[in-house]
């Protein structure tokens, strides 16, 4: 745990000792809707002042709690997509408000000023959590959760590889694999889906997405080491009746998504979300899309299809329940082909080629009553999920299956709001079957393979407990304390401890610390997918002795928000975290060009991340978004003579700046967003190992997006542009004459492939509308 993080914790502490006065009004209630004579309360509802940015979201029991600041104004209102909006003078009330929302009335009346940010930042959350709003994920075309973070600093995407298309992201200068992916708070594709999952939750089935950085909840397992990112999905009692939104970019991609939702007796509801895309990488008027004559094409010609029915039944007597079924079937053909590699003379040769076919079918469950009226609640939640892997890149084979049940029993007292206490147990079981097989032949002996065909299998059965307390002292100081004790019956008995704090000195400051332990078994094929691209040998047999991975996280963050003109705030943050791992896998391509190792770690690992953000409105409908951050990230490789050699990790960006700019006119009839990045450096892998090399960075480059949206009641048409000076990394393929020789690597990705991407899309409303 770093002395930054600690000295934070201690410094809360102590403030809140030293000062329990404020002049802080805290508002608290909650947000319902009647049906059939019955109070249901509304997940998700926006509770917000009328002047100003401060709001909040309900949480799943209704309820709000919103800490009022000078220049809020006397009214507060409460909305929600399907229904009215609602309002209350507060010049007297601090609690115990109701607001009541009837469903089914235009909202296109009511201009909404503080729902128009496309990114919040919730100064009452005890996290350092970043929510990305329905507005926020309509700035782009965000097709889908892998493509929704151009406009946070906090979370970077990249490719995997120059072949597959597949993207990835970084969290506090950690991949992917590192932050735990939720929907609506269930851990989802885990495992052989891990590289791919991002790409599999689309845009427009999303409500928002809560980016959580740092130690999190101990109820959702152990397996967060840099933090939690949470899609929250369109809910079936309160989505529209019909929503279509088409997609198309000039590149070849098309795509269509629909949404429906219905309710089909007295306390059942459905929603049906569909969605299909296919990529043909062909460009109008220029064929396929090769622009850099490597003969690979830039993108994979694919075909994706989605779905996911939804059922939520809401019983007279408080019994909530929600089961989902969620069907993905992915299929990319990727590499060379004919018309980007012709034949020779003769008319014989061998094309590299790439194809990837991903299955994966989910059915969950979630359900909650309430046992008394003073505040007591049982949840039960389960899932299985069963994944299907099938790759092939060039010569190299990796497929498989998984299996994968979860369980989690929860039991909630929060009568007191002063304290609050969860706890309950869970059950986590994963089966894998995997074979890879490597058929580059080197010697030009036959069947003299790289690896035959080896099978790589685990089973875990993790069963376990937990408990968490939450301290409230009238949103002022906020203290959560979670433990939680597992036994994996591959590593044994694991122990959980994680906290948070939160502590507003005064309404305009407030301090945030967090620390925690996490934990992560490896998949060490499926967390790299893209050095399957690549001629390197993988040094499997060392699969079956890795250890499990076991990290510390801690950071804290200072949240200013300073009064400026006209009642506007500028709001200032700057947070720190530092990961610093006991165990880890390390995947060594620095030692040999043409080998991958994997080992436990001997020596140091850590990731550093600063990061400083400023946003403001400095007039109604124009937004300011502004951000910078650093990563320090190193890990402790050996060259097997018993040498270590610690280096920054490969492929992480130094640094990275964004400013957002959006304007919109009144009632959001028209919306323009303009994005601006600049991406600091990255350490290269070696090319002559460890001793012989000199050590190699990629560019430092901008990245620009804009998009223009004609919004009205029914129909929205967008227009933007992706790299709009179509910046390219240069040969990302490297030894691509010899796609086949010892040299080829395609994994060595750093910056955008493609280049400037411009797309037109279109969202249609049908039916009965909010």
């Amino acid at each position: 745990m770093s002395k930054v993080s600690l000295n934070l914790l201690v410094l809360s502490v102590f403030l809140l000792f030293f000062s329990l006065n404020s002049g802080a009004q805290t508002l608290r209630g909650r947000v319902i809707s009647v049906e059939k004579g019955k109070k249901v309360p509304l997940v998700g509802a926006t509770v917000f002042f009328g002047k100003g940015s401060n709001g909040v979201a309900t949480n799943e029991k209704g309820t709000f709690s919103l800490t009022r600041r000078s220049g809020d104004g006397e009214w507060l209102y409460a909305s929600l997509i399907g229904y009215s909006t609602d309002s209350v003078k507060v010049s007297s009330v601090r609690s115990d408000i109701e607001f009541n929302l009837t469903e089914g009335v235009d909202l296109s009346e009511v201009v909404i000023e503080s729902a128009q940010k496309g990114m919040v930042f919730n100064r009452l959350d005890i996290g350092k959590t970043e929510l990305i709003t329905k507005t926020g994920l309509v700035k782009m075309a965000c097709c889908n959760l892998s493509e929704s973070f151009e406009n946070s600093a906090t979370v970077t995407v990249g490719f995997t590889d120059a072949v597959s298309g597949t993207k990835q992201i970084q969290l506090l200068g950690l991949p992917g694999i590192y932050s735990q992916l939720l929907s609506e708070n269930v851990p989802v594709y885990r495992g052989l889906l891990s590289s791919f999952g991002w790409g599999y939750v689309p845009g427009s089935w999303m409500e928002s997405i809560q980016v959580s950085k740092g130690a999190s909840s101990v109820v959702n397992g152990y397996e967060s080491v840099s933090g939690q990112i949470n899609a929250e999905i369109k809910k079936p009692n309160y989505t529209e009746p019909l929503f279509i939104n088409l997609y198309a970019d000039h590149l070849g991609r098309y795509e269509a998504n629909i949404t429906s939702a219905t309710k089909v007796a007295k306390d059942l509801y459905t929603s049906l979300l569909i969605h299909g895309s296919t990529e043909t990488n062909s460009i109008a008027g220029e064929g396929y899309h090769d622009r850099n004559d490597d003969t690979f094409l830039d993108m994979p010609h694919s075909k994706l299809f989605n779905v996911y029915n939804r059922w939520f039944y809401l019983s007279e007597n408080g019994i909530q329940s929600r089961t989902g079924f969620r069907f993905l079937y992915d299929d990319r053909q990727a590499g060379q082909d004919e018309h980007s590699h012709p034949a020779d003379n003769t008319g014989i040769h061998e094309l590299y080629t790439t194809t990837i076919r991903n299955k994966g079918f989910t059915v969950e469950n979630k359900t909650g009553l309430t046992t008394d009226d003073k505040g007591n609640s049982i949840g039960i939640i389960t899932s299985f999920n069963h994944s299907g892997e099938d790759l092939n890149y060039g010569r190299k084979t990796f497929n498989g299956t998984q299996n994968s049940f979860y369980g989690n029993l929860l039991y909630s007292n929060t009568s007191n709001p002063t304290h609050r206490y969860t706890a309950g147990a869970s059950f986590a079981y994963d089966n894998y079957r995997t074979l890879y097989e490597d058929r580059f032949n080197l010697t030009g002996t036959a069947g003299a393979f790289q690896t035959p065909r080896t099978n790589i299998d685990r089973t875990e059965t993790i069963p376990g407990a937990f408990a968490e307390y939450t301290f409230n002292n009238k949103d002022r100081f906020t203290f959560i304390i979670g433990l939680r004790e597992d036994w994996n019956s591959r590593f044994g008995w694991l122990f959980t401890p994680r906290a948070n704090v939160r502590y507003s000195i005064i309404p305009e400051l407030v301090l945030r610390a967090s620390a925690g332990r996490g934990y992560r078994s490896p998949n060490a094929i499926a967390d790299n997918i893209g050095l399957l691209a690549t001629s390197r040998k993988f040094d499997v047999d060392a699969i079956d002795n890795l250890d499990l991975e076991r990290a510390w996280n801690s950071g804290g963050s200072v949240s200013t928000y300073i009064p400026i003109w006209d009642k506007k705030t500028l709001t200032v943050s700057i947070d720190y975290f530092h990961t610093q791992f006991d165990k880890q896998v390390v995947v060594d391509v620095d030692r040999d060009l043409h080998s991958v190792f994997f080992y436990n770690l001997n020596g140091k690992s850590f990731a550093d991340a600063f990061q400083a953000d400023v946003s403001v409105s400095p007039f109604r409908g124009f937004d300011v978004f502004a951000a910078f951050r650093y990563n320090k990230s190193e890990v402790t490789y050996n060259d097997g003579q018993g040498n270590s050699y610690t280096l920054e990790r490969p492929l992480t960006s130094r640094y990275r700046g964004l400013v957002n700019l959006a304007y919109a006119t009144a009632r959001r009839a028209w919306v323009f967003d303009f994005t601006a990045q600049f991406n600091g450096p990255s350490r290269l892998p070696n090319l002559n190992g460890f001793s012989g090399s000199e050590q190699r960075y990629s560019e430092s480059f901008p990245v620009y997006f804009a998009q223009v949206t004609k919004n009205s009641k029914r129909f929205d048409i967008y227009i933007g542009s992706e790299n709009l000076l179509d910046f390219r990394q240069k040969d990302p393929v490297r030894s691509w004459q010899e796609p086949f020789g010892k040299d080829f690597d395609a994994s060595m990705v750093w910056g955008p492939i493609v280049g400037r991407k411009i797309y037109a899309g279109i969202r249609w409303r049908i039916g009965k509308l909010p």
